[in-house]
């Protein structure tokens, strides 16, 4: 399903993009210490992934196909080490082992992310390693030191520090959860130092002397600022900060673990064993602490207070039941999942800089935590295992309500929403996949043996099945395969390509296979560069649009509106869709002409537009 999934269409701007850019640019100019791209040494990133994808390239040749079977790889690695970690946390369970895979597959989110080419599909699989050499086996109960202190190296060229805060937790409390580390504290922390300090080792024999190389900006920014921003309030240019409320991933957690949030027996299990009577002394209070904070962060969300506000509330929700949860009689499986989860949860919800695939790692944990909950509940409540009213009905009913939607989109939308670009592009396709979730939801009526892997199922053929429908319907939409080959060709023929008003994070430079740099060009007419050097040769970054026009009258101007400007079918070398609006590539002298009010040289040619099939169905006035 994986690779059906992701190979259904082009990689997508802008993850997939930005990094094969990124690695595009290392292989074409040999530099393999800093990554780059557009020409500019790229900090926000280390270069594991970038390595992975040379290495494939130079035995198969350049192209998309190897970076995407690399992804699907490593998905697959991380369901089977999740399920090695879940048979070390509960070796008297092995159905816990066995589900653990099924539902960690089930995640519409993480399924749908994992089709991109990132780092964080990668990093999953450093963090389950490490965190599986801190786990006993039945013949070993210490850790494995050294092979946990390589994966964390492996982890932090992954993704930079981070690494530590997603494996962290779990061995600075590992007394808490672990017989071994309890009687052996001082070797435990002194080896996890050991491991750790190995690990920096291994970041730092490539950040010390790719800082040396990059220069100093270079340097300050690897070392110091591209960490540091997402930390803390910032708003340093060109700095890839994200910063969202404290609140942020408590709001979505919903839509991280679809479908299991809609799983009952599974939202039933977790409390009904984490909370299970009779409770020590400080249960109640640290329930009643975690009710409240809870309840004031949603009036925080609703009133805009201040960030510090919203960080404290989500201490005082975390922090008191972590506590009181660890003072309960739970097995040491279910104590080293509270250790990773919620610390590492707290983290990163005050952490300012935030996207959902930040904690795509924990998944893996999310999934155990359920599988050991539903096991657990079997054992003990019988009643509740096997309740019809449990079940998945919720999702059965969410897959027939969508499946209406899908067939009624056909003769709804030519009508009633004929602008919305999303709806007019699926409404064609819409009553195939119609059937498609009926099925998907008689599958989840049915009862009896089997609930949880009907669930997984129906959770991965319906994340395909959207992809699809997204792929035929939208797909026209993000492939910006015209644009990039026309400007491979303008590339290779030695003309400057300028890129007009929006940040540019090299969505062109691998389908095109660039060899030079776009430069960022500002809107302003007539803004003067900000450099005294002249020299045509030269493309300046902040040039308006006037001041490249006069350097480079042979060059290539990118533009992007939400409709393209009547004089764009005339004068335009080339239009096509691209998400929301339209992206439009100009000879600079016909554009700047036309912004100054000057009818421009007619062109030779006349204007490309693609798709073709759009053009044709639609036709270029609509």
């Amino acid at each position: 399903m994986a690779l059906l999934a992701i190979f259904s269409h082009g990689p997508m701007p802008m993850f997939s993009t930005r990094t094969l850019a990124v690695a595009w640019e290392m292989w074409a100019h040999h530099h393999w210490l800093v990554p780059h791209i557009n020409g500019e040494p790229y900090s926000e990133k280390v270069p594991l992934l970038f390595w992975m994808i040379h290495a494939g390239w130079a035995v198969f040749g350049v192209s998309d196909i190897w970076p995407r079977i690399l992804e699907v790889v490593f998905g697959g690695t991380q369901l089977v080490l999740a399920s090695l970690l879940a048979s070390r946390l509960f070796p008297s369970r092995p159905w816990v082992a066995k589900a653990t895979p099924w539902l960690l597959m089930a995640f519409a989110y993480a399924f749908l992310f994992g089709l991109q080419i990132m780092y964080e599909v990668l990093l999953c699989t450093w963090v389950l390693g490490a965190l599986l050499c801190l786990t006993p086996t039945a013949t070993r109960p210490a850790p494995r030191w050294w092979l946990f202190g390589l994966l964390v190296g492996a982890g932090l060229l992954t993704k930079g520090p981070v690494m530590l805060l997603h494996v962290a937790f779990p061995f600075v409390l590992g007394p808490l959860w672990n017989d071994w580390a309890r009687q052996n504290k001082a070797r435990w922390y002194g080896m996890g130092v050991l491991g750790l300090l190995i690990g920096f080792a291994i970041l730092l024999a490539w950040a010390i002397p790719a800082g040396e190389a990059g220069g100093e900006a270079y340097r300050q920014r690897l070392f110091f600022t591209q960490t540091a921003g997402r930390v803390v309030e910032t708003h340093a240019q060109d700095l890839q900060n994200h910063a969202r409320p404290a609140w942020y991933y408590l709001l979505f957690l919903p839509v991280i673990i679809f479908p299991l949030s809609g799983w009952l027996r599974g939202l039933v299990a977790v409390p009904t064993t984490l909370f299970r009577k009779p409770w020590n002394t400080g249960m109640p209070a640290a329930i009643g602490c975690t009710v409240v904070a809870l309840v004031l962060l949603l009036a925080s969300g609703l009133a805009h207070l201040p960030p510090i506000v919203d960080k404290l509330l989500v201490i005082v929700l975390l922090v008191p039941l972590f506590i009181a949860l660890l003072r309960q009689p739970l097995e040491p499986g279910l104590r080293f999942l509270l250790c990773w989860l919620l610390p590492t949860f707290l983290v990163f919800s005050l952490i300012t800089g935030k996207q959902l695939y930040y904690v795509l790692p924990e998944l893996g944990g999310v999934t155990m935590l359920a599988a050991a909950c539903v096991a657990d509940l079997r054992e003990r409540h019988s009643g509740l295992a096997n309740h019809w009213a449990l079940g998945t009905w919720p999702l059965s009913l969410g897959a027939f309500l969508l499946a209406i939607a899908l067939f009624i989109m056909p003769a709804v939308v030519p009508t009633r929403f004929p602008d919305n670009i999303w709806l007019t592009g699926m409404a064609p396709y819409a009553r195939f996949f119609g059937v498609v979730f009926i099925v998907l939801g008689a599958l989840l009526l049915l009862r009896g043996r089997g609930e949880m892997r009907r669930l997984a199922f129906a959770g991965l053929i319906g994340t395909v099945a959207l992809n699809a429908l997204f792929t035929l319907g939208l797909w026209y939409r993000y492939d910006l395969t015209p644009a990039s080959l026309y400007l491979s060709q303008a590339d290779a023929a030695g003309h400057p390509i300028g890129n007009l008003g929006v940040s540019y994070n090299g969505q062109y430079h691998f389908a095109g296979r660039l060899m030079h740099p776009i430069a960022k060009i500002k809107l302003q007419p007539g803004m003067a560069a900000p450099s005294d050097d002249d020299d045509d040769d030269v493309v300046h970054d902040g040039d308006s649009l006037d001041d490249f026009a006069r350097h480079h009258p042979d060059g290539l101007i990118v533009s992007y509106a939400k409709h393209p400007p009547a004089e764009a079918y005339r004068f335009a070398r080339l239009i096509q869709p691209s998400r929301t609006g339209w992206l439009m590539i100009w000879d600079a002298a016909t554009l700047s002409a036309l912004q100054a009010g000057r009818v421009p040289v007619e062109p030779a040619t006349p204007t490309q537009l693609y798709p073709l099939d759009y053009w044709r169905t639609r036709g270029a006035a609509r």
